[in-house]
């Protein structure tokens, strides 16, 4: 082996021009592939950074709507303690908080509410200090607060005495108790956490087993699988569901590994199709350089010959050749690690993880083993079947010419030429990937969403539970900002509400229709619910279909009233007038709610999913005042409204700021930043991939011509015109092209009804865009041939002949 390896070295040094090609072609194709897989087992695959983090799991609630429901208190606290596989329980909830400093205005702190035992399960000491223990869950005793390492340094400088010092969060005193390590940071995860504090046990969340808002934690024991885990929780699951049916029947517990719970079913599939099409990329490469090693193969098959003829065995000539593939294949791979290197960094200053750019894809242990199987798996893969077929020498006519037809024959030109069908059908194959999804991202911008996105600056307020802890404050607030913010010049409308259109409606909940039968639980419609102003709908020009919206007059004490969209007045009330109807939340204890009215449906402007539900309602704020406020102001110039909002939150209330303030095309291109990331990778492999296609037509055609000069010099001899030639070679390569770009387009159509289903909110087929990506495959690959075709126009019949 190492002769074989040695000899593969001397070979590539005596055909430069060969080698730097090849190991271009290579890094190239196994960088991208390797940057994938990079940004791939960073997201999914690479566990948190915790001790023995492949023990950690997520506990998602499911039913047969959704596989990813919170779940309340009560039943956390059954789950747990019916649970025997699990050596940590924590709940935990991502919150805002503002943080108020003299002489400065309040800005908001992300932060995550948590019990106790968090910091247990993820096995995380801190770096300074201590934790939060259980005690001070309790209500009056919860004014503490562990910052993250991030936090510590870039908001206190890392001050040393930072333990024991009071800031004022959410309007009142906390003590730092401790700060965590860096190591501790998980951003795939947790997002840009900078503060954490206990979660506070109030008397309603302990009783009420409807309010479904936490999420669940958990670090296996030792010897016990997830399979084994989730097994116990399928019993637990069932018993709840028969000791509270009005809450629990129909619904299930899952158990996902931390470190894979992180990213959305639309992110994740996005992530792995992503791959799937880098290695469309090193399919072509291989293809590519199987071509060039058949060509290599052909121009020494006296060499060949003469080993062959001296007593070197088939299987000595192939490993020689294998050899030098699997040779340029590692350096290659080394150099595409380079370039992988390069390119992870590039888009890890790009890429969004929470509110801020920066993410880690650097390459570790498992990205390198990646990088060496796929090396090693292209070397066989590119040089097996031309080794194989250079093997095949025939002695006798290889030792008296040139060598031209001494190995393969036909059969060798019908392997270079599948080969290059395979490269262009894979190339159009990438394009049309590329082109769906960049055209879908545009496309899907510029689709009526069933409201106004333009002219809109929004933000959100969360109002803390101790200092506005009743509906009543609450209310007084919502009506105070609303009339300050309606006040501010330049300002046309104020929507104040739970939510906004732009991600999600946030949780969906049952919806049960006055007068019909009640549907068994886990089964009931499902309805997105968004407690609102009554300027939201004018704010965000949401068009009234039926009937009404709502009074400006509603009092906490009017009669209930409700507006529904299109789709809930269809879906309950098929055929009939829903004015006037009643629907309720809840089955057990209806509060009915009068329809008042019908507004169009809305869609999410930033997401791309699937929604849980197409029904949607809206509830007068007046009645539930919410301690989250999402607000959007109108104006003909939104930007300049942010100053003046800012002042006017901080007039009311110096410790409240506002959080994510911005356009909601500002806001849409921050929730999809990273697929554009995305689409801009799709577009660059696309365009390599099209350009080794077009390289493997070129090679291919010219090699044609080198072979075909005898012939070409006897048509040129008997009369054959420029023409004629140019159409003859031109003729063979388009074929060739023609047959790619068919079994391409079929593959293309396939592939778009699979990004489809990745991303059901993207338009569906989009036959412009395809036609524009066989066009372009089509000159490209006419330029690829004509540049050869024209070379051998200028063929002299006389040298022809006589090298013949």
């Amino acid at each position: 082996m190492l002769a074989d390896l040695k000899f593969a070295l001397r070979s590539l040094l005596r055909s430069p021009g060969y080698t730097a090609v090849a190991l271009a072609t290579l890094a190239l194709g196994i960088g991208a592939n390797t940057a994938m897989f990079g940004i791939v087992n960073a997201i999914l695959l690479r566990p948190g950074p915790y001790p023995d983090a492949t023990r950690l799991v997520r506990i998602f609630r499911t039913s047969p709507q959704s596989q990813t429901w919170p779940h309340s208190l009560p039943n956390l606290r059954d789950e747990q303690a019916q649970a025997d596989v699990f050596s940590h329980w924590a709940d935990f909830q991502w919150w805002s908080y503002s943080l108020a400093e003299p002489g400065r205005p309040a800005e908001p702190l992300s932060g995550v509410t948590a019990t106790a035992d968090l910091f247990g399960t993820l096995g995380v000491r801190p770096l300074l200090g201590r934790t939060f223990t259980a005690v001070e869950q309790e209500p009056g005793r919860d004014r503490v607060a562990v910052l993250s390492y991030d936090c510590w340094q870039r908001r206190f400088d890392g001050d040393p005495q930072i333990i024991g010092r009071t800031l004022r969060l959410d309007g009142e005193p906390v003590t730092v108790i401790g700060v965590l390590p860096a190591s501790s940071a998980d951003p795939i995860f947790w997002g840009r956490v900078e503060v954490w504090r206990p979660l506070t046990l109030l008397h309603d969340w302990r009783e009420s087993r409807g309010n479904n808002w936490l999420d669940a934690l958990a670090r296996l024991k030792p010897g016990i699988s997830l399979v084994q885990a989730q097994a116990e929780m399928d019993t637990i699951a069932a018993r709840l569901a028969r000791q509270y049916p009005a809450n629990d029947a129909g619904t299930g517990l899952r158990l996902v590994p931390m470190h894979a719970s992180a990213l959305d079913p639309v992110g994740r599939r996005v992530s792995w199709l992503t791959l799937g099409l880098a290695g469309v990329v090193l399919l072509i490469a291989c293809a590519n350089l199987a071509n060039l090693q058949l060509a290599r193969a052909a121009a020494g098959v006296r060499d060949t010959a003469v080993r062959a003829a001296l007593g070197a065995s088939r299987a000595r000539l192939m490993g020689q050749q294998i050899a030098e593939s699997t040779l340029l294949a590692m350096t290659g791979g080394a150099l595409g690690l380079l370039v992988a290197a390069w390119v992870n960094d590039a888009i890890g200053r790009r890429a969004f993880i929470g509110d801020r750019p920066g993410a880690d894809f650097s390459l570790d242990p498992r990205v390198f083993a990646f990088a060496v199987i796929v090396s090693l798996a292209t070397g066989l893969v590119f040089g097996a079947v031309p080794a194989w077929v250079s093997s095949r020498v025939d002695l006798n006519p290889a030792l008296k010419q040139q060598g031209r037809g001494a190995i393969g024959g036909r059969a060798q030109n019908r392997l270079r030429h599948a080969l290059i069908v395979g490269e262009v059908a894979l190339a159009l194959l990438l394009l049309s990937g590329a082109g769906f999804f960049i055209r879908g991202l545009q496309r899907f911008m510029q689709r009526d969403f069933g409201w106004d996105t333009s002219g809109l600056l929004t933000g959100a307020v969360a109002l803390p539970e101790n200092r506005y802890p009743t509906d009543d404050s609450r209310r007084v607030f919502c009506e105070r900002l609303e009339e300050r913010l309606a006040a501010l010049p330049g300002v046309q409308h104020v929507a104040l509400g739970s939510s906004l259109p732009t991600w999600s409606f946030g949780s969906s909940t049952g919806v049960f229709a006055e007068g019909r039968a009640t549907p068994p639980p886990g089964k009931e419609p499902l309805s997105y619910c968004a407690v609102v102003n009554a300027d939201y709908f004018a704010a965000l020009r949401i068009p009234l279909v039926a009937g009404q919206l709502f009074p400006a007059h509603l009092r906490p004490d009017s009669p209930r009233v409700v507006v529904i969209n299109e789709t809930m007045a269809r879906t309950l009330w098929p055929g009939e007038d829903p004015i006037g109807k009643r629907i309720s939340f809840s089955a057990d204890h209806p509060q009915w709610e009068q329809v008042i009215g019908v507004v169009r449906d809305v869609s999410f402007a930033a997401n791309f999913g699937t929604p849980d539900t197409r029904m949607q309602a809206y509830r007068p704020l007046v009645f539930v005042p919410r301690a989250y406020l999402n607000i959007a102001v109108r104006g003909a110039a939104p930007e300049t409204l942010a100053a003046p909002l800012r002042r006017a939150v901080a007039a009311l209330d110096p410790d409240l700021p506002v959080a994510e303030l911005r356009t909601v095309r500002q806001t849409v291109d921050h929730y999809d930043h990273n697929f554009y990331i995305a689409s801009d990778l799709l577009a660059g492999f696309a365009l390599l991939g099209l350009l080794l296609a077009a390289i493997g037509l070129y090679g291919v055609v010219s090699h044609l011509v080198v072979r075909r000069v005898p012939e070409i010099g006897v048509r040129v001899a008997l009369g054959a015109s420029t023409q004629n030639v140019l159409c003859l070679v031109l003729g063979a390569g388009l074929r060739l092209a023609a047959l790619g770009s068919l079994l391409g387009l079929t593959a293309a159509l396939a592939l778009m009804r699979l990004l489809g289903a990745i991303l059901p909110g993207i338009p569906g087929q989009d036959p412009l865009m395809l036609a524009l990506v066989v066009f372009l495959l089509a000159a490209v690959a006419a330029l690829a041939c004509w540049m050869p075709a024209r070379r051998a126009t200028r063929v002299d019949p006389i040298i022809a002949l006589r090298t013949e």
